[in-house]
């Protein structure tokens, strides 16, 4: 499967934090997912686990850009997804990526799910 498929199922994963990951139920949400996508994900599958293992680092990044009268919770759960992705990629991943190639990925995936 290619990076760019493997990040967009990646992102299905993602999105599932703000919605399981207060409960602890996100580990089981992913691994039922994963078993039935079908879908044969290593790079993905690293960058699900990797976000959610730096999650709060990656949020803390999230909320030094935004205006101080924000909260994260006020970014529409697809884009924060998206961004939480983009950051985990170029930040904590040990395989790199290069920058423009992460940047223009996040692009397009914003293109194809943002209303």
């Amino acid at each position: 499967m290619s990076r760019k498929k493997e990040r967009e199922s990646a992102l299905k994963g993602v999105f599932q934090l703000d919605f399981h990951n207060e409960s602890g139920d996100f580990k089981e949400s992913v691994a039922y997912f994963l078993e039935d996508s079908e879908l044969d994900l290593g790079y993905g599958k690293t960058l699900i686990e990797t976000t959610e293992k730096h999650l709060s680092e990656i949020d803390d990044i999230l909320n030094d850009y935004l205006k101080s009268t924000w909260k994260i919770d006020r970014i529409p759960k697809i884009e924060k997804s998206i961004l939480r992705l983009a950051i985990c990629e170029l930040m904590f991943m040990e395989e790199t990526t290069p920058f423009e190639v992460v940047i223009n990925e996040a692009i397009e995936l914003t293109k194809k799910y943002w209303d």
